[in-house]
């Protein structure tokens, strides 16, 4: 989920969906062959002292053919300590993040409701680590054709079994392995799609369903990340203006023209080339020369708003020319790609920014955000596979020429990214092997619950909407644009969300952005 990263590679970005078609279980019926049977989850699976324990489920290679070769799924479980109400599954995105932990860190599986009512169970994916990991050996990932050769010869017939439609199904048979009937579900990210297409798949074994930070379902998965890019521009001039509101505490700007500035710096410096090119933010009267008739200074600020593209993309022009680089090797990138998720981490970027800037030996700040977001090999392998086993956007090269004018011309990298995505680059010789499922108003016992932040840079806003529609939900629009808003200091939210999963009722459509600690 990585903006930063090459377009053409896309091996950490972000989810996408559409509603077309896929088949269903052909034949006979498919079980996890025994129940699961728990224990002690492997190390560095689970956070210590949560009280998960975690156990084994067999199921299907293949669902085409049922009894083939199998597989084997690892499950999580924190019990309920108080009145049981239910069992909730989670999927916390990628695709390809792993969920074996989700309930024992931070987030809703810290509240008390939750702790005290409810059994959380999370089912790590196939193809990831503590599953049957996806082997698709040690080379470089920026070529996905050769990739996808490794990965078949390593294990052949196994990736093109890697889809969401697969996940839901090998999530079924886990419920059914731990006796239960209906399962509430909560997906975030790439996971509101996952549960999307569960409750399309099994619509009778849904109780309460709530999807977080959305994909849209019109958009698999192609059209997805390049929105992705554009909903990137706005939320960056949100990080900039709130650092230079804090000017007295990070000494960037006091003004986002000036932290941009700032920013665009230390990208520069660390060999960020063309990644640093943006289009500015507005400048404001703070931003011209003082001392001068007010008159003057607003002819310059117009002037300057009005021609701005074509200032910054001179100047981008020889950055493109005279740096180079990728974005895997620039800390301020990866930083910024973690700060775009969640105002929480704000601060611990305005300060690491800060430290670059008075000593840009000092990256210390800068890679433990990165750290943050840093996948297994496994996780980016999934996710390949995903994308590209399910992509239904057709590609459309020409776009390469149009982004390539755009990068040779100084222009916004964040357009040329997305040309480049919607080229169908990233999935050049790996056609896909499934149709998306159509997810349209499946016959679910309860409306489901959609949460979506209305600046959110990761799954655009647009994403909310349109999966509610489709699922016939309500719809609650989160101000600001953190990317998961569930469980995250955000007490309207939790409340809203907390009074659905008991009673089924959504009682407000709107939201205030959680607050922030600054400190």
């Amino acid at each position: 989920m990585n903006r930063w990263a090459p377009a053409v590679n896309l091996t950490t970005a972000v989810f996408v969906t559409a509603a077309c078609l896929i088949a269903r279980l052909p034949g006979g019926v498919a079980s996890a062959e025994a129940a699961p049977v728990f224990g002690a989850c492997p190390a560095g699976a689970v956070a210590p002292g949560s009280g998960a324990q975690c156990a084994v489920i067999s199921v299907p290679r293949d669902y085409s053919s049922p009894d083939g070769p199998r597989i084997h799924l690892m499950l999580s479980r924190i019990s309920a300590t108080g009145t049981r109400l239910g069992a909730i599954f989670a999927n916390p995105g990628g695709p390809g993040a792993d969920s074996l932990g989700y309930w024992a860190g931070p987030g809703p599986g810290t509240l008390a409701e939750l702790r005290q009512h409810y059994d959380r169970i999370a089912v790590q994916p196939r193809g990831l680590r503590w599953s049957t990991p996806l082997d698709c050996g040690t080379g470089p990932r920026s070529d996905r054709g050769a990739v996808r050769t490794a990965c078949e010869a390593a294990q052949p017939g196994y990736v093109q079994t890697i889809t969401t439609a697969d996940t839901a199904r090998d999530m079924d048979l886990a419920r059914d392995a731990l006796g239960l009937d209906r399962i509430d579900f909560l997906g975030i990210s790439y996971g509101s799609y996952l549960g999307a297409v569960y409750a399309a798949l099994f619509p009778r074994r849904v109780d309460r369903l709530v999807l977080d930070s959305v994909v849209n379902p019109a958009w698999v998965w192609t059209e997805q990340f390049a929105q992705q890019q554009l909903a990137g521009k706005q939320r960056l001039n949100d990080l900039f203006d709130w650092i230079a509101v804090h000017d007295g505490e990070y000494h960037l700007g006091a003004t986002p023209l000036a932290v941009y500035r700032s920013w665009v710096r230390l990208v520069v410096a660390q060999g960020g080339g063309w990644y640093a090119n943006l289009t500015p933010p507005p400048a404001t009267a703070a931003d011209v020369p003082g001392n001068l008739p007010r008159p003057l200074v607003d002819a310059i600020r117009a002037g300057y708003n009005g021609s701005r593209e074509q200032i910054g993309r001179l100047q981008n022009m020889v950055r493109t020319l005279a740096t180079a680089g990728t974005a895997a090797q620039v800390p301020m990138l990866a930083a910024t790609t973690v700060a775009t998720y969640t105002r929480r981490v704000w601060p611990k970027f305005g300060r690491a920014m800060a430290d670059a800037a008075a000593d840009p030996a000092d990256t210390r700040g800068l890679g433990a955000l990165r750290d943050l977001a840093t996948p297994d090999v496994t996780g980016l392998d999934v996710f390949a596979a995903i994308t590209c086993n399910e992509n239904a956007v057709p590609a459309r090269p020409a776009l390469l020429a149009a982004a390539a004018g755009v990068v040779a011309s100084g222009g916004n990298a964040l357009d040329a990214r997305a040309d480049l995505i919607r080229s169908g680059a990233a999935c050049v010789n790996w056609n896909p092997v499934a149709t998306p499922v159509p997810i349209i108003h499946p016959a679910l016992r309860t409306s489901p619950l959609v949460l979506q932040s209305r600046r959110d840079a990761i799954t655009a806003y647009e994403g909310g909407p349109a999966m509610s529609a489709d699922l016939g939900g309500a719809l609650i629009t989160v101000e600001g644009g953190d990317h998961g808003t569930f469980g995250r200091g955000n007490a309207i939210v939790d409340r809203a969300v907390l009074t659905y999963l008991r009673t089924g009722a959504v009682t407000i459509d709107h939201a205030d952005q959680a607050p922030i600690r600054e400190h």
